[in-house]
């Protein structure tokens, strides 16, 4: 029934309690575990006020710290998949991890379109109303945009059960 699994993760501690789901989901299926991360794109701020524009190697300069920044990011994620990755592989579950750069829901969805998974595993943060609203919902994007059945998990705060 699920031949893969799709973990999106942010590094948090709560997104990383979708793993031992995920774990035993696929080994009940003999599934394979796909672990993400979306790093978004670093931004970059150029003061337009100054007289005669700005010139060409502030925009230069820019550009090179966001792809450095980007660069940095990227690296960070991989390693802290890879990590994921090696237990997964201690729990004899076949595994992998893609560092994806983009809009997180979107960049989750177009990957598990093309990537051909059949299930999404992943925590909520809990946020609800005008929070929620406010910042977005990647697990409610997911659900409602994917077209792939999703598994949400609300995370346990420590200290509550």
């Amino acid at each position: 029934m699920f031949k893969r699994l799709l973990v999106p993760l942010d590094g948090s501690p709560f997104a990383s309690q979708a793993l031992p789901y995920a774990a035993e989901i696929a080994q009940r299926f003999g599934a394979e575990v796909v672990l993400v991360q979306v790093v978004k794109p670093a931004t970059f701020i150029i003061a337009a006020g100054a007289p005669g524009g700005v010139s060409p190697a502030a925009s230069e300069i820019a550009v090179q710290a966001a792809r450095e920044t980007d660069k940095r990011n990227v690296a960070r994620a991989r390693r802290y998949l890879s990590d994921k990755v090696r237990t997964m592989t201690s729990q004899r579950i076949e595994s992998s991890y893609h560092v994806l750069v983009g809009d997180t829901a979107r960049s989750v969805i177009e990957f598990s379109e093309k990537e051909n998974i059949d299930l999404v595993v992943m925590t909520t943060h809990g946020k609800s109303g005008l929070k929620r609203a406010v910042m977005g919902s990647i697990a409610d994007a997911l659900i409602r945009q994917s077209g792939k059945p999703v598994l949400a998990i609300r995370p346990q705060v420590s200290g509550n059960k």
